[in-house]
């Protein structure tokens, strides 16, 4: 009878996780803009949430404010286009200056103030400005899902040797980062 009891413990030992299908998960966070429901916390900024948290401020997730950025640009690229083509135009220059990533020389209406302020060769334009920014939400994305997958194969190599010290360690780590990917807390 230990014998038995012996084996079906080691059995439980080398079943202690499931499988577990992220794209199922639920969270507790809502979009006070697009008025989404049950939003995991990597749908939001971590200053966001911070605020959230600390005072209960409405939360706006990432598409929301991408989408809210986007049509600021446009709507900033319309009143630049509508300045140039009017009378109102003795604040415009005709300087050029040539882009630090792209190499192009481009007016000062290709360069927000920020990046024009920042001297040639050093300043970005807009276009530069903006893959950026797309690249940078690409890749932190990205290298969250990657310590993800790295934790599970982790999990998986350690269950084979049945190291159980070793197992519960790997499997605290998955879950620590599944609990991050949800709540958007460390």
């Amino acid at each position: 009878k230990a014998l038995s009891q012996r084996g079906s413990l080691e059995q439980q030992r080398n079943n202690m996780s499931t499988p577990v299908v992220t794209n199922k998960w639920a969270g507790i966070f809502d979009c006070g803009t697009c008025r989404r429901k049950r939003l995991m916390g990597d749908e939001f900024s971590k200053k966001a949430l911070e605020r959230h948290r600390r005072d209960g401020a409405a939360l706006k997730c990432k598409t929301c404010v991408a989408d809210a950025e986007q049509a600021e640009r446009t709507k900033a690229a319309a009143k630049r286009a509508s300045s140039i083509t009017g009378v109102n135009n003795q604040s415009e220059t005709n300087e050029v200056r040539a882009c630090g990533t792209c190499g192009k020389t481009l007016p000062q209406s290709s360069y927000n103030r920020n990046q024009w302020s920042k001297g040639d060769g050093k300043s970005r334009c807009r276009e530069c400005v903006e893959r950026a920014v797309e690249r940078e939400s690409a890749n932190q994305k990205n290298s969250n899902d990657d310590k993800i997958m790295a934790a599970r194969k982790k999990v998986e190599d350690i269950k084979k040797t049945g190291n159980t010290v070793k197992l519960v360690a790997a499997e605290s780590e998955l879950a620590a980062l599944e609990a991050e990917k949800v709540t958007g807390l460390k």
